[in-house]
């Protein structure tokens, strides 16, 4: 009889174990309510958190307008053109013999660096000419007893001729002498190195040539060129 107790007893034991998982579960799938006081301050703790987590709204830049000052240019001004002298004009500094033709070169200073005997120079277009009536012109003054040679100009060219010859003596003296040559002219001249400008219909020729005493020199004026020869 008691062995019969405890058996049942045992059984009913491990029945009961086995019952209370099921309990349990069942007791968590039924949780405790919870109270409407308890959720109103959760609420306002999690909408607190929420608000403090959203970014805050950064503000713009204002676009600041940038002043422009429209500055003047200046106009460029135009080159004008210097029109070029009608007359030519041949002047003579003495003491220096120095001949400055308007408008052309000076002849000291185109003749620098030339050979003292020149029998073609090179032509320059010159649309300068004398104008009215010209005679032979003589400047310098020279002492007496200087050496003389000949000079006879001839012109072949049938144009208008004028020819202005600088003369340098051996002594140091200068003298200019100036021609108009229609046909021939025949001149006494001194002796020593020479620089000349001439005119032809126009154009202007420059060379240079040495006179010795006593020498006959010959020069020929052709429309494009000038050849000299003893």
């Amino acid at each position: 009889m008691t062995k019969k107790t405890l058996v049942t007893v045992t059984l009913l034991a491990f029945m009961l174990s086995a019952c209370l998982p099921d309990f349990e579960q069942q007791a968590a799938e039924y949780p405790i309510p919870i109270s409407e006081a308890d959720l109103q301050a959760t609420a306002a703790v999690l909408s607190q958190e929420t608000l403090a987590a959203l970014p805050t709204a950064t503000m713009l830049p204002s676009e600041t307008p940038v002043v422009v000052t429209a500055t003047e240019t200046p106009p460029e001004e135009t080159p004008t053109e210097t029109p070029n002298p009608v007359l030519l004009t041949l002047t003579a500094t003495l003491g220096t013999g120095t001949v400055t033709a308007e408008g052309t070169p000076d002849a000291t200073a185109v003749a620098a660096g030339t050979s003292i005997f020149a029998k073609t120079p090179s032509p320059t277009h010159n649309p300068l000419t004398p104008t009215g009536t010209i005679h032979p012109q003589f400047y310098g003054t020279l002492p007496p007893h200087l050496a003389y040679g000949n000079i006879t100009l001839i012109n072949k060219g049938k144009v208008d001729v004028y020819i202005s010859l600088q003369c340098t003596t051996k002594e140091g003296y200068t003298t200019i002498l100036e021609y108009p040559v229609k046909s021939m002219v025949d001149a006494s001249a001194p002796a020593g190195k020479y620089k000349y400008v001439a005119w032809v219909g126009g154009r202007q020729f420059i060379g240079n040539f040495s006179l010795a005493k006593d020498q006959d020199l010959t020069i020929t004026i052709f429309k494009d060129r000038i050849t000299i020869k003893n």
